[in-house]
């Protein structure tokens, strides 16, 4: 299974991971956060500046997301490890696009507008499809 497939299957059919930070105590956090974009570039999601997530990922840029999809007979698990960045706003209607839970998280546009995309860039992912056996590792490493 190619990297694109992996990454299309996180953004398409999963859509939203479980993102685990650490704070500036080194002690865990995990929330939900939808997958805005996934691809070759690496994957894209957002938050604001005013969240803990945000505060955290300033902290420290590294984070690991995990996410699971469960279709019929098709169990397929997903895992990232790596470092993010800010990116520029240029990419927020990108990743804003698509996202069904946008409206009640950010029910404002304008606080919306204000949110701040990252990118995760570089990191290590493990693919396993619990049903049929697939099991993959692969590396993203985005250019700038």
């Amino acid at each position: 299974m190619k990297i694109e497939d992996i990454l299309s299957v996180l953004q398409d059919q999963m859509k939203v991971a479980v993102f685990a930070t650490v704070d500036e105590n080194n002690k865990p956090h995990a929330r939900h956060a939808h997958i805005g974009v996934a691809n070759k570039n690496g994957v894209f999601f957002m938050t604001s500046p005013k969240t803990d997530f945000y505060q955290q990922l300033m902290h420290n840029p590294y984070v690991a997301i995990t996410a699971m999809s469960e279709e019929g007979y098709l169990i397929q698990v997903i895992r990232i490890e790596g470092k993010v960045r800010k990116v520029g706003k240029e990419r927020l209607e990108e990743v804003l696009a698509g996202n069904p839970y946008v409206q009640h998280v950010y029910p404002d546009k304008k606080e919306r507008q204000g949110a701040q995309v990252f990118q995760l860039y570089e990191g290590e992912g493990f693919y396993h499809s619990l049903t049929q056996g697939h099991r993959y590792t692969f590396t993203i490493r985005a250019e700038e």
